[in-house]
């Protein structure tokens, strides 16, 4: 992952994005799971993805992880993935 730095912006008190657009797997799911690991429980993060197999992939890898998601699509490319971090 040498190169590919984390994007996470914070948007709002308890409201982060992060910006995985143009990476491609596993990337995008690595990514994700180092935002999350510090965040609070009251955190949510909203993840910008253009990678098709990662917006399939990610969300059944957090709910097996106990967090909370949504698939958001914003346009034909673009999809949001909204992570509850508070883990159910």
């Amino acid at each position: 992952m040498s190169g590919i730095r984390l994007k996470l912006n914070k948007i709002d008190d308890n409201l982060y994005e992060l910006d995985v657009r143009g990476l491609a797997c596993p990337f995008p799911q690595v990514m994700v799971t180092r935002a999350l690991v510090d965040m609070k429980e009251e955190d949510v993060l909203e993840v910008i993805i253009d990678n098709p197999p990662s917006v399939r992939d990610i969300p059944p890898a957090l709910e097996r992880k106990g967090y909370i998601s949504e698939v958001i699509k914003v346009d034909k490319i673009i999809s949001k993935i909204v992570i509850q971090a508070k883990k159910e």
